[in-house]
């Protein structure tokens, strides 16, 4: 009974997750997302409060992954590039792949009211992202200063180029006024110049 259980909640936290990356946070209901699942009506009430406990769910695995997707990249070698360069690539690559996701968690349409998970989950973020900053200081990547404010310095840099593609498809701009994805190394690089030491 247990397993099933524990079955139903992922088949909902995916069908919930395909929903928003689909259509966005308007298209995720708890009605439309029992039906996804193939679940009864009342099961989603059975595992979440409401739309926020269940996208709240959502956003936190998503965090979860754009941390892992940073550490890996961190942790691959094979290029000569710096490990603050391939986390920031990585942090913008996910954000591109899963616009709605990353909207969902950094302010977008829909605002939250986040659950004790998704807080969770923010914090550890915050804190992989503070020693990020922290190490790319003492390899003399990136500026010297207090990570309270280098941190969040580096981020709205991310946040930029990662809101940049969202914003034009948003507006209906034409096709080409964005960024394409071979342009992301290169504008990251000239990006992090501004934040290199001098």
């Amino acid at each position: 009974m247990q397993e099933r259980t524990r079955d139903t909640r992922r088949a909902l936290i995916d069908a919930a997750s395909d929903l928003l990356a689909r259509g966005g946070s308007a298209h995720v209901t708890l009605r439309a997302v029992g039906a996804a699942a193939d679940v009864s009506r009342t099961a989603p009430y059975r595992h979440f409060q409401d739309k926020d406990d269940l996208l709240s769910t959502v956003a936190a695995e998503n965090l979860g992954l754009l941390k892992a997707e940073m550490q890996r990249a961190v942790a691959d070698s094979t290029t000569d590039t710096t490990p603050l360069f391939r986390a920031c690539l990585a942090y913008v690559r996910v954000a591109w792949e899963y616009p709605n996701h990353y909207r969902l968690e950094f302010g977008g349409d829909y605002v939250i009211n986040p659950s004790r998970v998704l807080v969770d989950a923010a914090h550890d973020f915050s804190g992989y992202f503070d020693e990020l900053v922290v190490e790319a200081q003492q390899s003399g990547t990136l500026i010297t200063g207090d990570t309270r404010e280098v941190g969040p310095l580096l981020w709205v840099l991310l946040h930029g180029l990662a809101m940049s593609n969202h914003l034009v498809a948003d507006r209906g701009c034409e096709p080409g006024t964005g960024y394409e994805v071979e342009d992301m190394e290169r504008v990251l690089a000239l990006a992090l110049r501004s934040l290199a030491p001098r």
